[in-house]
């Protein structure tokens, strides 16, 4: 195995192949994001809006609130992780708190109290919202930073990635089942507010499971891991350098760029989907259902193909790809369906079906890129600045993720406001004046299609291929 003073005295490492169960093990970790952000981004605004008779624009805030807050709260984790010592070393400690944190804040934000005013509703709502994605974010965040730690290989760390991504999927497919088909079925089952309470503690204990999985394996690879990193300065000094020296990294800002661009766009979708499906389609719930599980087997389906796609293909160009997928299967039917290109009638399930699994695979594989991208782009921050950022660089990623998810929420929440979207309205017994429809599908369809585009422009301008990886390593001792 490895010796880990090797690190500590700047000597180079050689790490043994990774095995299956060791990856697997993992990767289980990503179960935690997949069961708590899908719960949060395809229910939560319908049912605090629908259900429980928020007004859209003060749950958007909220939601918001929670992702914005969480972002600022990123880097601090982020840069702690780097630099924590411990005998558990310096990611577990995190994880060991965020893993319970987010199962309880989980059941706790589908739990809302009955009779309160909407200022004193509003509030608590922003107050689990925030306990929540700060909670994630405290297992998140050092999970995927040790995922670049576990190996050097240019094309295993692709591996790992996939196998992460895999498990995060079965995690929201396991979400939208238990969702739809189990706790929230039938015709007036997403209108069942004494549903959901049952439904998140069901997900909480698979949160529990999931992430104790991930940090046993963990525990068990400690030798694979880097040492912390020098943290002689006060806090906020560190930060503010290490941040600085984020952003001189091209790499780190394009990939950052771009995740701003495409998760604005995916939070549009995610906080409207069942809208959209419910009253500018007019699909009944179990239509509803088929077509966002079509989306997750989509997600979960296109795993296997990244190993194979990644070894033939540039991963930039798998990511943009992947992107242009994506956004034109949200973005095309509508559009469609706009400009009398698809004429009106019964809902086309199966085209939409067809059309997010497609989307859903090639994302697949563009997210398992962008993950080992920033793996690599880690790499390259070592060689320019002569530290590694692991926990820096995905609290990064994520600060982009979760500010342009807030922003997404914000601007769905309000866009109902703005064309007077009914507040209490349950699902599927009232007509929407076909106005209201239009609004709905230009914000979900062209308007959050062409954020698309515009990440998939930006990440053209990233240039850490394989040749130049290679050349990376061979300078920091690390070439295989």
């Amino acid at each position: 195995m490895i010796d880990p003073s090797n690190a500590e005295a700047g000597l180079p490492r050689r790490l043994p192949r990774l095995r299956t169960r060791q990856k697997v093990g993992y990767a289980a970790g990503a179960m935690v994001d997949g069961v708590a952000t899908q719960a949060i981004t395809i229910f939560l605004m319908f049912y605090a809006t629908a259900v429980c008779g928020l007004p859209a624009a003060m749950v958007g805030a909220a939601l918001a609130a929670g992702l914005v807050v969480d972002a600022i709260v990123d880097p601090l984790i982020g840069s702690l992780s780097d630099a924590w010592r411990s005998r558990f070393g310096r990611r577990l400690p995190f994880m060991l708190i965020g893993a319970p944190a987010t199962a309880a804040f989980l059941v706790l934000i589908f739990t809302l109290p009955r009779g309160w005013s909407v200022p004193a509703l509003t509030g608590w709502l922003t107050l689990m919202s925030v306990g929540l994605r700060v909670s994630i974010s405290l297992f998140l965040l050092p999970f995927n930073a040790v995922g670049a730690e576990l190996s050097d290989d240019y094309e295993e760390r692709s591996s790992v990635a996939a196998w992460r991504w895999a498990l995060a999927m079965f995690g929201a497919v396991a979400t939208v089942v238990l969702g739809f088909a189990v706790f929230l079925s039938g015709p007036s089952g997403l209108s069942r507010r004494e549903a959901y309470p049952a439904f998140a503690v069901t997900l909480g204990m698979l949160v529990l499971a999931a992430g104790a999985l991930s940090i046993l394996t963990l525990n068990r690879m400690k030798d694979r891991l880097h040492p912390p990193t020098s943290s002689e300065s006060r806090l906020h000094a560190r930060l503010a350098r290490e941040l600085g020296e984020l952003f001189a990294n091209r790499s780190f800002v394009v990939l950052f760029v771009a995740a701003l661009l495409v998760f604005t766009a995916s939070a549009i979708h995610s906080t409207l989907a069942i809208h959209m499906n419910t009253y500018f389609w007019g699909m009944r719930p179990d239509q509803v259902q088929l077509v966002t599980l079509a989306l997750f087997a989509g997600l979960l389906c296109g795993a296997p193909f990244a190993g194979p796609l990644l070894r033939r293909m540039e991963k930039r160009n798998v990511l943009i790809m992947g992107i242009l997928g994506l956004g034109g299967a949200f973005a095309l039917p509508p559009t469609a369906r706009l400009l009398g290109v698809l004429q009106a009638g019964p809902p086309p399930v199966g085209l939409l079906a067809s059309g997010v699994f497609l989307g859903g695979a090639l994302m697949a594989t563009a997210a398992i890129a962008f993950a080992s991208m920033m793996a690599d782009a880690a790499d390259e921050h070592e060689y320019l600045f002569g530290a590694r950022r692991e926990g820096l660089f995905f609290a990064g990623w994520t600060f982009a993720s979760k500010a342009a998810s807030g922003l997404g929420s914000l601007l769905a929440g309000l866009a109902l406001q703005i064309i007077r979207f009914p507040a209490s309205a349950s699902a599927g017994q009232i007509t929407l004046p076909e106005s209201v429809k239009t609004m709905l599908g230009v914000i979900y369809g062209p308007g959050a299609g062409c954020l698309a585009l515009g990440a998939a422009l930006v990440c053209a301008l990233y240039r850490l291929d394989v040749q130049a990886h290679r050349r990376l390593m061979i300078k920091l001792g690390r070439a295989p």
